[in-house]
């Protein structure tokens, strides 16, 4: 194959590189030295290439060989193309940049180091091709191609061994972004080898995980006819050692497929209760073992397993090992150098390799197939030609023919002065190792989707969760189970249990508090103080409590899939009923006291209902919408010493993000309508403070819930029950026990007003009895009687005045009124503005309105009663008819005293009739108590000032 030029696809860097070559040749520059990187992959799985002995001569590797379903399929195929790719990419980067090996040209010459395709490489090769690549593919490089100065290797640890020693003898470096083996950091063998990948120590990074997480007895398993799989075992052995931790078991196999094998390690594993389990191998070694113990119930809530590389297979693991395979897997921790997947350079590389595969790569993609690897090591390689070049001050033509190449051994790269991919800053150890932190990411059970949680420090000092993040094991718990007996007792909030007592009694006080209130408020749905939680969306109110504390009895049976869902929805229902009542009820208040134009009430109230309706149907149908999806949720096992506890987990979907965000919109809107409330001014219908209270009391329980929630506490469910139960109650009391409360004082003020008005009638029957008794009527004038919080006028005789009228506004410009002419009838509310008015012996009140003015006369027997916010104005039928019958009250009075013609007789025997009756009463209602006493207090004062009843006051 011809030597590599600068891939059209990527127009950039080509163009730079084009520029920078013009540049020079304009500047009289000498045509570009060339030196080749040699790139070693596992080119036997492409058939389109053509080989000359190890050497790539002809075929196509260019972007976009593969479609994007055989990229998700994945295969070393597919690995060895990306692997390819990134090469490309890092060397088009290095030839566009004027300031990196200055007058040179790199070119890539490839090789394989497993020779040519044939069509059973996927079934009969195993990565251990060592004796190929020393013999042919190693020699064919130091003595056939003399050009090539530097190699980039993705390679098994179990070939690299081979390849990597013939090749330091011949003092060429190699770099690999896939040999793991800790056999290669042995320097006096491999002096010219290094890789941005971990290597002796990763037994370290895995103990500071286990120690986090209180473990002391854990059991390995792990590949023993490959290098990596063996001398990661060593070291993982001995950091265990090290730490005196309990090793339960080794268990070295070549084929985990081996069912006598695999019985006998999973009878061991079940006889040593082994919990913690380090799976030590390659990829598709892991994927046997996890498949392996899956089938034997070696996976689940109790089970961690530990690896240094993903469970993924060669082949589609779905049509391999069946559908439940995904679920073995779920919780399987992968520790291992991973590159930080927030950095802009990491980005870059994403973008640019997603360009050139077609692939939308996630970050995890670009991790698992090594990719910040090899542009690490690529461009670290290239900068540490340029240092030697820079420090030697020879010339690129001693670089290209290997003149320099005894100076070229792992030191030359240990800190090229370079952000990589993997870390910044790019340094190597004394072992040749990168430095580097290692990641630590759980499978969640989808495919092989790794979710990084957390990552050792560069020295394996400590571990560092990332914000907000824990590992989540399989079963969906984060707390790590125990690593042996005794096994956890399942935690039930039953009804026989302490909480769930608890609970279960709370929750039938909240409903009998409830239904009472209910009942309440329909039986006395007339009453004034009633009156503004009587209406239909206070009635929603009081069904969404109702439908809160209904939801928290079913935290009392086992969390399944359905009472989970259950739980949610019905809660979120209830809140999303209280919620939207409060506002349009409130917003209806506002538009019926501040409208300003002439819209009928009831009109009003039928808008304001059919937007409410429509407001809370949508947030049902986002509820029901979240409900009917089948995968939304699942339940964890929540550990606590020795208990464990069945939680629910909400996934993060999009149906639930727009429900969440719904009902958070409608609490929001709590603010605003609190604002508005200010030009509300009568406090009866101001319930700003209640909104107010809401806010507050909503946004304190979801704090608590939100931080029990990142405690991870079993107890996470019992403390989410008590402050639901406790913000409900605290609601149900300020809207609706407050106004109970103002009932019961209503009921008590009224028996006192009873006991009042008994007595008033018991002195206006003595009274009566004693004008009957004397001759003439008495001249003393009104007198006021008052009692406790209640004040009394009495009008007596009057003498002939001229006319005066006096308008009663200082209290309030008009008032509603009741009028009853009978024992148990009133007519409607009317309103009109209250007047006295005087002339000759008679005196009057008079109501007046546009449409109708009411008059009522006054008399002695007439009465002013005030009681919380009512005023009663009570006429006897007697003194009505004196002063109906004649301007002068002495000789109608002594005339009911004397003989009288018959026809007189008779209309007097007919209005003593009628005044053995009430003749009116009158019931005003004020804003309040304080106006009501106040209309009195004016009413005598009035009187006083017209002079019409002198001596009454």
């Amino acid at each position: 194959m011809r030597a590599h030029q600068p891939s059209v696809t990527i127009a950039g860097y080509l163009l730079a590189s084009l520029f920078v070559q013009y540049a020079n040749a304009k500047a009289g520059a000498l045509t570009p030295t060339n030196i080749t990187l040699g790139l070693i992959s596992w080119y036997c799985f492409a058939p389109q290439l053509t080989l000359n002995g190890s050497h790539v001569v002809e075929g196509n590797l260019n972007p976009g060989l593969y479609s994007k379903q055989q990229i998700s399929d994945g295969g070393y195929e597919v690995r060895e193309y990306i692997m390819d790719l990134s090469v490309q990419l890092a060397v088009d980067q290095m030839n566009a940049d004027p300031n990196v090996l200055p007058g040179i040209h790199v070119n890539i010459k490839r090789f394989s180091d497993c020779g040519s395709y044939y069509p059973s490489v996927a079934d009969v090769w195993g990565g251990r091709t060592g004796g190929y690549a020393s013999t042919i593919m190693a020699t064919d490089i130091i003595d056939n191609h003399p050009d090539v100065i530097g190699v980039v290797a993705m390679q098994t640890s179990s070939t690299a061994r081979y390849s990597a020693e013939v090749l330091s003898f011949a003092q060429i470096p190699i770099c690999s972004g896939t040999v793991g083996s800790p056999r290669l950091s042995d320097k006096p063998n491999y002096p010219y080898f290094y890789r941005t990948i971990d290597g002796a120590g990763i037994g370290e990074h895995f103990y500071q995980f286990l120690k986090l997480w209180n473990v002391r007895r854990v059991a390995l398993i792990y590949q023993m006819n490959t290098d990596l799989g063996y001398f990661v075992f060593l070291d993982m052995h001995e950091a265990m050692l090290r730490h005196k931790m309990n090793i339960l078991g080794t268990y070295g196999t070549a084929d985990p497929n081996d069912k006598f094998f695999m019985n006998y390690v999973a009878d061991a594993l079940k006889r040593v209760s082994a919990r913690y389990i380090i799976v030590i191998g390659n990829a598709v070694f892991s994927a046997s073992v996890m498949n392996a113990v899956g089938k034997r119930n070696l996976t689940g809530p109790g089970f961690v397993y530990l690896g240094i590389n993903r469970p993924k297979p060669a082949k589609n693991a779905t049509l391999l090992y069946g559908p439940r395979y995904y679920s073995y897997i779920q919780g399987y921790v992968q520790i291992a150098g991973m590159a930080n997947f927030d950095t802009q350079i990491f980005a870059d590389a994403k973008t640019q390799l997603s360009a050139l595969t077609g692939y939308p790569m996630r970050s995890i993609d670009v991790d698992s197939n090594n990719i910040p690897h090899f542009i690490d090591c690529t461009k670290s390689m290239l900068h540490g030609f340029d240092n030697l070049l820079r420090k030697t001050g020879q010339s690129a033509e001693t670089l290209a023919e290997r003149k320099l190449n005894s100076m070229m051994n792992y030191t030359l790269f240990q800190n090229p002065g370079i952000e990589g991919v993997m870390a910044n800053p790019l340094v190597f150890n004394n072992n040749g190792d990168i430095k580097l932190s290692d990641a630590a990411c759980y499978f969640i059970g989808s495919a092989f989707d790794c979710h990084l949680f957390g990552s050792t420090d560069r020295d394996a000092s400590r571990v560092t969760y990332q914000p907000g993040e824990y590992p989540v094991f399989n079963g969906g718990s984060s707390i790590p189970p125990p690593d042996g007996p005794p096994a956890p007792v399942q935690l039930i909030l039953s009804v026989d249990s302490i909480f769930g007592g608890v609970i279960f009694a709370l929750v039938v006080v909240g409903l009998v508090f409830a239904f009472a209130l209910l009942s309440i408020i329909y039986s006395f749905r007339r009453k004034s103080c009633m009156k503004p939680v009587a209406g239909l969306e206070a009635v929603a109110s009081l069904g969404g409590c109702i439908i809160i504390y209904s939801s928290l009895l079913i935290y009392l049976p086992v969390s399944d899939t359905l009472t989970c869902k259950l739980r949610h929805s019905l809660f979120l229902l209830g809140l999303l009923f209280i919620l939207t009542s409060l506002l349009f009820r409130n917003l209806l208040l506002f538009m019926i006291f501040c409208k300003t134009r002439g819209v009928k009430p009831q009109t009003l109230v039928f808008r304001v209902r059919i937007i409410h309706g429509i407001v809370a149907l949508i947030g049902i149908a986002t509820i029901t919408v979240w409900a009917a999806q089948p995968n939304n949720l699942s339940v964890k096992s929540v550990y606590h010493l020795d208990q464990f506890y069945l939680s629910c987990i909400y996934k993060n979907s999009a149906s639930f993000n727009v429900m969440a965000s719904y009902v958070f919109i409608a609490y929001l809107c709590l603010l605003p309508m609190i604002a508005i409330l200010q030009r509300v001014k009568w406090e009866d219908f101001n319930e700003s403070v209640l909104l107010g209270f809401s806010f507050v009391m909503i946004a304190v329980a979801y704090s608590i819930i939100t931080f029990e929630t990142r405690l991870r506490n079993m107890y996470y469910d019992v403390t989410f029950c008590l402050c639901v139960w406790t913000a409900t109650t605290l609601f149900l009391i300020l809207m609706f026990g407050t106004r109970v409360m103002q009932l019961a004082e209503h009921f008590n003020e009224q028996a006192m007003n009873r006991s009042r008005i008994s007595k008033l009638k018991t002195r206006l029957a003595e009274k009566k009895e004693s004008f009957f008794q004397r001759p003439s009527a008495s001249n003393t004038d009104f007198r006021r009687q008052q009692g406790g919080d209640c004040s009394t006028i009495k009008l007596a005789g009057v003498k002939k005045n001229p006319y005066r009228h006096k308008v009663l506004c200082n209290t309030v410009d008009a008032c509603v009124y009741q009028v009853s002419t009978s024992q148990n009838s009133w007519s409607l509310w009317r309103a009109g503005q209250p007047e006295l008015h005087h002339m000759s012996a008679k005196s009057w009140l008079s109501l007046n309105s546009n449409l109708k003015t009411a008059c009522f006369t006054l008399s002695e027997s007439t009465q002013f009663v005030a009681y919380e916010n009512m005023v009663m104005i009570v006429c006897d039928g007697i003194a009505e008819t004196r002063i109906c019958d004649s301007t002068n009250t002495q000789s109608t009075s002594t005339s009911m005293h004397q003989s009288t013609p018959s026809t007189h007789r008779k209309n007097l025997k007919r209005k003593k009739v009628m005044g053995s009756s009430i003749c009116y009463r009158i019931r005003m209602e004020f804003e309040n108590g304080g106006k009501a006493l106040a209309f009195v207090k004016e009413v005598q004062t009035e009187i006083s000032d017209i002079g019409v009843m002198k001596g009454i006051i």
